[in-house]
């Protein structure tokens, strides 16, 4: 992440809590507004009420970028699982073309696979090489 990422990230943590705090006194000023003479401060309960929905607003969307995040983080580690398991695949072909050209000794590679394998089902994986 980059430092102006960063920066604008811690921006904009601050003027949520500071909105949280605006909203807050805005509920009790118009809660005394109404009981004091709510025809008399009509446009300023309305203000508070269309302050009220464009809080709304933000807070959906905001749950809409917690969401995206979320999805593209899952897409990342998917992305991330395929390349390892591919890397693995890879390097297991090389090493098996290593054995049958000669390049590496078949012994050699039977005992650091015992050494390396625990399961039965893996070692039977690998019954060629023991």
């Amino acid at each position: 992440m980059s430092k102006i990422q960063r920066d604008l990230e811690d921006q904009l943590a601050k003027m949520l809590v500071d909105r949280d705090s605006l909203l807050a006194e805005m509920r009790s000023v118009r809660s005394a507004v109404k009981k004091d003479n709510p025809k008399k401060n009509k446009w300023l309960t309305e203000m508070i009420d269309h302050l009220d929905k464009l809080d709304t607003y933000i807070t959906q969307n905001e749950n809409r970028i917690q969401a995206i995040k979320q999805r593209k983080q899952l897409a990342r580690s998917k992305l991330n699982r395929k390349q390892d398991s591919k890397r693995k695949i890879l390097l297991g072909a090389m090493l098996e073309k290593w054995v049958a050209d000669g390049v590496l000794d078949k012994d050699e590679v039977a005992k650091g696979l015992d050494s390396f394998l625990v399961r039965p089902s893996d070692k039977e994986l690998f019954s060629e090489y023991f």
